[in-house]
């Protein structure tokens, strides 16, 4: 539409904005009221209408159609939509002549009684109306055919209005999450809020968003992760607990990225990385179950199968296979480099063995993963927070879940142990101010809580946007998060 029409057609709309004002109507009135919501007349629309019971109705006018003495529209409200119709000898004159001030998208509040017309259709016919919010700008007439994709994400309100497959997907992630808050209180954990602000960069392995308190003039770090912080409540002797939550990481926007996202974490005292991975497959098996009265699900072409048990591999063995190298061995990062190379693949500013072998894994053995598949046994630099395992220590007790070429979950045994976990936090730290600006910092604080004794633990974390992606059948995280970030409209 372009900028010269759509300013005629809101000032046409403010001109009838006024006329409201100037006859005496509140365009825009505090109090609403409705008996029923679309859903629950067209539910019980057969009583209603043979007892010609009184209904009063909200919604938005998505449609008008003029029939000489006789307007149809049709509104919607979040249940669903339904056909009103005015009659000129039905109602009075005033009230019909005010159909000329209603617009497309107008909100308003009707009563009348339940009929069937001639053809069929369940409708509302309306002895008064009121307009109660005036709509000024006009919706799209064909959302679909709008050349800024972006538009539906910057204006998310106009896509939920228009599209009702995108209100869908919203009201499935709110049933997902309740279900998962409902399975862990059920387990007996405990939903706890640990803090968004950190004054030490920790928790996983990413970039920060930094940010500045002013009264106490500190720097400070969006979070990347609340793990740290809940194992302290471990060691407290909370022996399950639970967060949902917002995570910041200042990195790329991709497909499966996005700066700001939501996260599952939580901890299990007494408990390890294998309790951990059957824990993981009952969970999503219900969750999947409950959604869709079977284990399958289809997202992008693929079928994935959420049948337990899930398919269990060692990421050491994967990797030494499809590298060529036993990585539990070859630590030097130049010939890492040299499969980079000749892969044809772009070679990390950073060329630590960790970061080699991770970017690796990345480009050559994830995209072959498809159906919900553990990846376990990880080398013990990948993961400076997880145990070690007693029988080979340069394995760290972790896994990782992938679901259609995607990392769902990341979990492990935690370590426990505070001078193992103080030497470790010394090597990230060396990386950082090497110049890793994705390597952990030294947390005092944490490490002091530990040397109170941490109890033997199990971590878990889901990203819930990609499980929301995968279980509505979307392409792009950003179908799942209301407000993704975008750039700023010129």
């Amino acid at each position: 539409m372009a900028e010269e029409r759509l300013e005629e057609i809101r000032a046409r709309r403010l001109k009838k904005r006024q006329a409201l004002i100037d006859a005496g109507k509140v365009p825009y009135p505090s109090e609403v009221r409705r008996t029923h919501t679309i859903a629950d007349v067209l539910k019980d629309f057969d009583s209603l209408s043979s007892d010609t019971t009184p209904v009063v109705l909200l919604g938005r006018v998505t449609s008008v159609r003029a029939h000489g003495a006789v307007v149809f529209f049709d509104i919607a409200d979040a249940s669903g939509s339904i056909q009103l119709q005015i009659g000129k000898d039905d109602v009075a004159e005033e009230i019909f002549e005010r159909l000329d001030m209603l617009d497309v998208s107008d909100w308003i509040e009707a009563s009348g009684v339940c009929v069937t017309t001639m053809r069929g259709a369940k409708t509302l016919k309306v002895s008064e109306f009121h307009v109660v919010s005036k709509a000024i700008r006009p919706l799209p007439d064909s959302w679909f055919g709008l050349k800024d994709k972006e538009t539906r994400y910057r204006q998310r309100e106009v896509d939920l209005a228009l599209n009702e497959d995108t209100r869908k997907v919203f009201e499935k992630r709110a049933s997902i999450i309740k279900w998962i808050r409902t399975f862990l209180d059920d387990d007996g954990f405990v939903e706890v809020e640990t803090p968004m602000l950190h004054s030490v960069l920790g928790g996983a392995v990413a970039k920060p968003f930094t940010t500045h308190h002013n009264a106490l003039d500190i720097p400070l770090y969006l979070r990347i992760a609340p793990e740290l912080f809940l194992k302290r409540l471990i060691t407290g002797g909370m022996e399950k607990v639970y967060e949902i939550g917002r995570n910041f990481r200042n990195e790329g926007i991709s497909k499966q990225h996005n700066p700001e996202f939501t996260m599952l974490e939580f901890y299990w005292s007494y408990a390890d990385y294998e309790d951990m991975m059957e824990f993981t497959e009952n969970m999503l098996n219900g969750l999947v179950r409950s959604l869709n009265d079977g284990t399958d699900v289809t997202w992008q072409k693929h079928t994935l199968s959420f049948e337990a048990p899930f398919k269990r591999v060692r990421y050491v063995d994967i990797m030494s296979d499809r590298l060529g190298v036993k990585i539990l061995e070859e630590k030097d990062p130049a010939v890492y480099v040299k499969i980079f190379e000749k892969n044809g693949l772009e070679v990390p500013e950073v060329q630590t063995y960790e970061k080699l072998i991770d970017e690796l894994y990345k480009e050559l053995v994830r995209p072959a993963i498809i159906q919900p598949t553990f990846l376990y046994d990880y080398p013990v630099e990948l993961m400076p927070l997880a145990k070690q395992n007693l029988t080979d220590p340069r394995i760290a007790e972790s896994f990782q879940l992938l679901v259609g070429s995607t990392e769902l979950v990341k979990a492990y045994t935690e370590l426990n142990d505070p001078v193992e976990q103080r030497a470790r936090f010394e090597t990230q730290q060396a990386k950082r101010d090497a110049g890793d600006e994705e390597a952990t910092e030294m947390d005092e604080a944490y490490l002091r809580a530990m040397e109170y004794g941490m109890p033997p633990v199990a971590g878990f974390g889901m990203g819930i946007d990609r499980l929301v992606m995968m279980l509505c059948d979307t392409p792009h995280l950003r179908d799942t998060i209301l407000f993704p970030l975008l750039k700023p409209e010129k």
